[in-house]
């Protein structure tokens, strides 16, 4: 934080809050409400540019200008010796930000103690990719949860942006006796094969949650197993207020952190401001997705949205920034299909338009079945160590060249440099990988001087690192046709 708060000034609120002051509460309720107003409504911004007070004053916000004011600019720009002292509210509410943040660190870090250490390795790998092919900021705000549940087939939303390019809804999968004894052994099958990160799965995807009817249901059920809410993300949360009241004491009860509401439209955040008061809603992120959002957030350029980039471009991350919207390196499980892939994020692309890569998919009827599937996915996808014969080439998106006897390695986030002989002959054979690991090694001896054992583990540590390119050809048949149009209505125009 860019104020120090004195320890007894400021208390936890994504855990138990029942203690906490009402006026603490308040602070940042209100903040909270008030910011996701700014955001997400443009005549509210264009108002409190001519009257702040008044603005806040018209959305019942009890807060003063000066207390929001600081969220609504770029500090940094700002020399210190200029920056006013925030107000306790202010320093409140960003005591809570980096609460979350370090909630999101907690997951990142969580993946890692799989109970499977090919996976747990296999992981690491992949995030250290995300950070040299997405950058390192875009790359920080992917937790790689271990899994994610579909339980129906399609969305009914249809958003024009959708980042996964979910199909039309077709029907949902009920908790019926059957249905509720195969997720059972599903999720016994992942407890078993993941351990305790997978309490971090959630149960959506190319879907919205609450288009199941039975997802209460559902969700007390992976609680049961894993002692942990998963996380909800709906874009219909103002649908059924009354359903969404339900779940969200639902959720809190069994210790849902974090919650989050895609608002599509501004009728939508009126909606749910009126229902739910600023407390209420204090777990839960609003996101804007709406037409006249701000501009810091703008649409990722995956999934349908790559169709309508000529059209709606000023809504969009940059065609030269990386996009993806996914945030899984494990398993996509679409349970109405009995279907399970292996995937992890990557820069969207006419390659992997829905920003993510398919390792290996599968279909399954009982938990039996599943535990051979999932086996099998790790034991073909999930190497620990570069092998001898495997082939050694550099990731597409990392530049190579050679100046001043350096070899220099360079991507969106990551550097490397090596200091050796005969770097140009390196440098090419690193960038056409047609060599396989324990060919190079040779070949780095015989014309460099270079102990095959030292190279070997220099590429060893390129593979560690991610720098290496293990970019799977595309699946025969596509998870999503990306080509669909508009599966119902542009919701959020």
């Amino acid at each position: 934080m860019s104020t120090s708060i004195p320890a007894e000034e400021f208390h936890a609120l994504l855990g138990n809050s029942s203690g906490v002051p009402a006026d603490y509460l308040s602070d940042v309720a209100w903040t909270k409400r008030t910011l996701e107003r700014w955001l997400v409504d443009k005549a509210f911004r264009e108002r409190f540019e001519e009257d702040p007070a008044g603005a806040l004053r018209a959305i019942g916000s009890p807060l003063s200008p000066p207390q929001v004011l600081p969220f609504l600019g770029d500090e940094d720009d700002r020399a210190p010796g200029a920056r006013p002292e925030l107000p306790l509210s202010a320093r409140r509410y960003r005591a809570f930000l980096q609460e979350k943040l370090a909630h999101r660190a907690e997951l990142r870090a969580h993946g890692q103690t799989t109970s499977d250490r090919r996976m747990a390795v296999w992981r690491a790998r992949q995030m250290k990719r995300c950070v040299g092919e997405l950058g390192a900021s875009r790359s920080q705000a992917i937790v790689h949860a271990p899994a994610a549940f579909e339980l129906s087939k399609g969305c009914t939303v249809g958003c024009w942006f959708c980042g996964v390019a979910a199909p039309k809804f077709d029907h949902t999968w009920p908790y019926s006796e059957q249905n509720a004894a195969l997720w059972d052994e599903t999720l016994e099958v992942m407890r078993t094969t993941i351990g305790e990160p997978m309490r971090d799965a959630f149960l959506y995807w190319a879907t919205d949650p609450l288009d199941n009817p039975d997802y209460e249901h559902f969700l007390t059920a992976f609680h049961d197993v894993f002692g942990q809410c998963p996380q909800t993300t709906t874009a219909i949360g103002q649908k059924d207020v009354e359903r969404t009241r339900g779940l969200l004491e639902l959720a809190r009860a069994r210790g849902s952190k974090v919650d989050r509401f895609s608002i599509i439209a501004v009728s939508a955040l009126n909606r749910l401001h009126e229902a739910f008061s600023a407390e209420e809603l204090l777990h839960v992120e609003c996101i804007p997705q709406n037409k006249g959002a701000a501009k810091s957030f703008r649409k990722s350029n995956s999934g349908r949205a790559r169709k309508f980039a000529h059209k709606r471009g000023d809504e969009m991350v940059p065609e030269e920034a990386s996009s993806t919207i996914a945030c899984v390196s494990g398993f996509l499980f679409n349970m109405v299909e009995r279907s399970v892939q292996l995937i992890t994020p990557c820069d969207a692309s006419d390659r992997w338009p829905l920003g993510y890569w398919v390792l290996d998919q599968g279909t399954f009827d009982t938990g039996a079945e599943l535990g051979e599937l999932v086996e099998g996915m790790i034991a073909r996808n999930m190497r620990t160590r570069l092998r001898l014969e495997d082939p050694v080439r550099l990731r597409p998106d990392v530049a190579v060249t050679v100046a001043d006897g350096e070899l220099r390695a360079v991507s969106r986030g990551q550097r490397l440099a090596l200091v050796q002989g005969d770097l140009d002959d390196l440098a090419e054979c690193l960038t056409q990988g047609v060599n396989s690991a324990e060919d190079l090694a040779v070949r780095r001896e015989r014309r460099a001087g270079v102990p095959r054992v030292q190279t070997l583990s220099w590429l060893n540590s390129l593979f560690e690192e991610g720098l290496l390119d293990e970019e799977p050809e595309p699946p025969a048949v596509e998870p999503v046709p990306v080509a669909l149009g508009m599966p119902t209505r542009a919701a959020a125009s």
